[in-house]
Parts: C-alpha cells; sequence; structure tokens
C-alpha cells in the first residue's frame, strides 16, 4: 500500500486498533517518555486557619465512629478528584475529639500523624501507647494496627499517606477490629527505649518488625535540629535539614515515605532546588515564603503546602525568628527504584 493511500485509511486503521484494544505508541511518545518530569500537581498553599474552622465544622456533623477518620483531604487544584496532595501522595487533616476514639485497623498504605493541636491526646501502633504534643512525628507503618483517642481538647494532625502509591500497583489491602491481636506485651515508652538513643536490643523478641521506632517528639527533634544548626553553616540550597531515619538500617523514616526537618535563619533565602520527588511542607515556627517555579506562597505555624516534582523551590524566611518546617515526600521510592535525580541552581 502506498504511503498516500495508508494515510487517506488511517481512521478505518484506528478503529481497527481501537477494536483490537491496541494504540499506536507515536501518537504519545512524547507524553509517555519526557524530558523532564510533568506533574499534574500544582503549587499549593493550604492556609490552616482556612481549613480548621471546616474541620471543626465536620466534628459537628459527623463522629468519629461513623466516619472510621473524620478527616478532610487536602485536595491538590491540579489533580482534583484524585485525593491526592502531589502525584504521588496523600495529605488529609485528621480531627478527634475529647472522649472520642479513632477505631483501630491496619493497612497496606503507610502513614505518617505531624501532630498540629493536642493536649494529651494519644495514638497506638500495635497495642503500645504514645502521648501526642504539637509538632511530634507519629508512624503508622504498613500493616500496623493503630487507633487514636482525643483528650482534653480536639485533636488536629496531618495525615501523610502513600495511598497514591498503593493504588498504582493495585495492592491495597485493609483489616479492621475483628483480627486485633490482644499485644499483651505492649508498653507505653517500649519503642522508644529500645530503639530511641542509636541503641537496639539484641534479643530477637525485639526485632519484630522492620520499622520498630514510631514516635520522633518535637521536644526531641527541634532540639537536635538546634544543636546542629549551632554546630555548621546553613547550606545555601537547604538551609539546616535533618532526616528522620530508621534506627533499624538509617534509611527512610518508611520505605515509601522519606520525611524531614528544615530551618532557614531570618533574612536568608535559599538557592533553587529541584527534586524528582514531590513533597509535602508544614509550617512549624516562624513565617516565609516558599518560592515555588517562581510563584510565592506565603506559610506560617501549621500551614501545609504542596511542591511538585522537579518544581524549583526556594524557601526565604521573612520573619525574625528562625522558620522551621517538617516535610515529607515520595523519595524513599525514587532512591529504591532508581529514579532520584536533584539539580542545584547556583
Amino acid at each position: 500500500m502506498a504511503v498516500q493511500d495508508a494515510m487517506a485509511d488511517d481512521g478505518a486503521f484506528r478503529e481497527r486498533l481501537t477494536q483490537k484494544s491496541v494504540s499506536p505508541l507515536w501518537d504519545v511518545m512524547a507524553n509517555l517518555v519526557t524530558e523532564t518530569p510533568q506533574p499534574r500537581a500544582l503549587p499549593h498553599v493550604w492556609a490552616y486557619t482556612d481549613i480548621q474552622p471546616q474541620l471543626v465544622e465536620a466534628g459537628q456533623r459527623i463522629t468519629a465512629e461513623q466516619a472510621e477518620r473524620r478527616v478532610l483531604i487536602l485536595e491538590n487544584p491540579g489533580t482534583r478528584g484524585d485525593h491526592t496532595v502531589t502525584d504521588a501522595l496523600y495529605a488529609g487533616l485528621q480531627l478527634v475529639l475529647p472522649g472520642e476514639t479513632a477505631p483501630v485497623h491496619r493497612h497496606t498504605q503507610s502513614a505518617l500523624r505531624f501532630v498540629l493541636e493536642s493536649e494529651g491526646a494519644w495514638t497506638s501502633v500495635d497495642g503500645e501507647p504514645v502521648q501526642m504534643s504539637p509538632f511530634d512525628l507519629v508512624l503508622t507503618p504498613s500493616w500496623r494496627w493503630h487507633e487514636h483517642g482525643g483528650a482534653a481538647a480536639p485533636t488536629i494532625w496531618l495525615d501523610g499517606l502513600d495511598i497514591p502509591i498503593v493504588q498504582r500497583f493495585s495492592a491495597g489491602f485493609a483489616e479492621r477490629d475483628g483480627n486485633v491481636p490482644a499485644n499483651d506485651d505492649a508498653v507505653s515508652g517500649r519503642t522508644r527505649a529500645a530503639y530511641g538513643a542509636n541503641l537496639k536490643p539484641t534479643i530477637g523478641h525485639d526485632l519484630d518488625t522492620d520499622t520498630p521506632l514510631f514516635h520522633f517528639p518535637h521536644a526531641v527533634w527541634s532540639k537536635s535540629l538546634a544543636e546542629y544548626a549551632a554546630k555548621v553553616p546553613a547550606d545555601a540550597h537547604r538551609g539546616w535539614t535533618l532526616e528522620f531515619t530508621n534506627p533499624r538500617n538509617g534509611g527512610s523514616v518508611m520505605r515509601t515515605i522519606s520525611a524531614f526537618v528544615t530551618m532557614v535563619p531570618p533574612g536568608m533565602k535559599t538557592k533553587p532546588r529541584r527534586q524528582s520527588a514531590g513533597a509535602v511542607y508544614a509550617g512549624v515556627t516562624g513565617s516565609g515564603t516558599l518560592h515555588v517555579d517562581g510563584a510565592r506562597f506565603n506559610v506560617g505555624a501549621r500551614d501545609v503546602a504542596a511542591v511538585p516534582s522537579w518544581a524549583a523551590l526556594e524557601i526565604e524566611n521573612t520573619g525574625d525568628v528562625p522558620l522551621v518546617l517538617f516535610s515529607y515526600s515520595d523519595r524513599a521510592c525514587h532512591e529504591k527504584l532508581g529514579f532520584w535525580k536533584e539539580s542545584l541552581d547556583q
């Protein structure tokens, strides 16, 4: 068949392909194999003062028991309807009221809780309870039983999960309270005592999980960050940044999610940095501006920001006290799969 005749028959040819459930790569090659990441997620900030009243109203409309988890999902404007904060990550703000308990369950998805408001609230992982204070990091790694309870005042935290990653692999499983084990040896503070000081037990009984430490108190990590900042100069691209790590192997804090804290001193604006992983930032102290691909987003305590993959990020401290930010990303996946790339502008 001559080329001209083949092109004239193109419509019929494509219809036959459709009927056979195949499609021509040449139509979509440029979209499938791109020179740089092309995230659908957009840079965005959720001001805590805007979202917190809506969460309080949700507490008046539905109980924690009815909802199983009373959460407002942070929907990225670029992926609306997908329930994602970046292309590969989920974020939500969860509320537990005094006297309530968020029912126990476990699931394939790995989750972190970055506490925003709490007066003596608790969470438990595999039966071990811990008290949650503002800006504590609490993990519920994949397939670990967990539940939460409110205390003297409404408790709110930022949920970060790998839900989109698990969905992409169609690998999600979940179990609820009918299967909860007795956990007779779950003693409060046991895991921090065993793993919280760069030490680990030598007996096998304490080595039953590859993610043993699940509570990183603000009182501990903030002290480490301040001591680190006092000893070394701020990096031009990162300020002072520390990564939360798994004491078992020194790697990312969970298999699919990496977590960090960053401090930028007053008057500093970091140089542009790009990373292949999408990231979510939450303000802890101070005030500043995230410059994301040239757009400006103001952040303060408890505000949450999405920074898509390969976006140029500059962090500027616009206040007179250190700007401290918590962040989590899918860097752990990128590193394990060989996807990780970073670019530092000079």
